[in-house]
């Protein structure tokens, strides 16, 4: 890519992505306001206790997605202390609902930094986080595929690309190429320079979507809706890939949500769907805020320990 495009690609990629969440928001929107009776009754019959376990799940997810991150500044020889290091995740994952695609790792990386970690492996390991923590939702998404009648072929797909990708990272000069293509479009691509490391990192972020899912499960198990996990692996990986990869919309707000309506309407119907995706939104938002507030916490009362 002649380097006079990259900044032009960096205006447009969010100008398109703010393109598409508008139109996730509107589809979403659409819907409340087109079947607002079914809507406002699926929320009338919520079972709130459900909602707590939801909650305890995802708070699960998120921390075992922050666990690993932190292990992984611990492997380039830098001592930190999980209590304090899970402060830097959760804090920095608020990062994530302002517009611009670049928060997310600038929230994480900067207060590892400004805590005695080099700039340099904070955002290095930051960018090699979110990477793999994404690559595991396309493993989990293919699992959910394979568990479900009539995707097989998506899973089949999925399998080869990944295995096609690994071929490519393994062989020296063809992972020169593809990083050094890639890191034209994102600076994070200079991070998957270690294919094993990638393939490991990537592997042990599937049990965080599996706890994702279940925390999806559990919530819609609050509206008396049932989606089999198999089906909600590929459902829940699915919609928060697709809010991810779109550049420009924070925290894949209107995305995230269209996705995951589309692919459950089939299942359960649209009005429960669109309230089922409006729901989870808002109890992995109280993750992320419950997350920080006791990663705080903890990290205050150990320091004065």
């Amino acid at each position: 890519m002649p380097s006079s495009l990259r900044p032009l690609l960096s205006r447009v990629a969010p100008l398109l992505g703010a393109a598409i969440g508008i139109a996730g928001v509107a589809f979403v929107g659409k819907t409340l306001v087109t079947k607002w009776n079914d809507v406002t009754d699926a929320f009338a019959q919520v079972h709130a206790p459900n909602l707590l376990l939801s909650l305890a799940l995802g708070l699960g997810a998120m921390t075992s997605i922050g666990w690993i991150w932190v292990r992984m500044l611990s492997t380039k020889g830098h001592e930190v202390r999980h209590r304090r290091a899970m402060r830097w995740y959760f804090t920095g994952q608020l990062g994530k609902y302002v517009p611009g695609g670049i928060w997310p790792i600038v929230g994480r990386a900067e207060l590892a930094a400004r805590n005695g970690i080099p700039r340099k492996d904070a955002y290095a390991s930051t960018g090699l986080s979110l990477v793999t923590t994404y690559l595991g939702a396309v493993v989990a998404i293919a699992l959910g595929a394979l568990g479900t009648a009539g995707r097989r072929p998506i899973a089949a797909l999925i399998f080869i690309g990944l295995c096609m990708g690994y071929y490519v990272f393994s062989h020296e000069r063809l992972r020169i190429a593809v990083v050094g293509a890639a890191s034209k479009v994102s600076p994070t691509a200079l991070t998957l320079t270690e294919p094993q490391r990638v393939a490991q990192l990537t592997f042990i972020h599937v049990p965080s979507w599996i706890l994702m899912s279940l925390s999806t499960s559990v919530t819609a198990s609050a509206f008396n809706a049932h989606i089999g996990l198999t089906e909600m692996l590929f459902i829940t990986s699915s919609s928060w890939l697709a809010g991810f990869v779109v550049v420009g919309v924070p925290g894949g707000i209107g995305v995230r949500e269209a996705m995951f309506t589309s692919l459950a309407a089939g299942i359960i119907g649209t009005p429960l769907a669109v309230s089922l995706a409006l729901m989870s939104r808002v109890v992995f938002i109280a993750v992320d805020l419950v997350g920080a507030l006791v990663a705080n916490i903890v990290a205050k009362a150990s320091a004065e320990a």
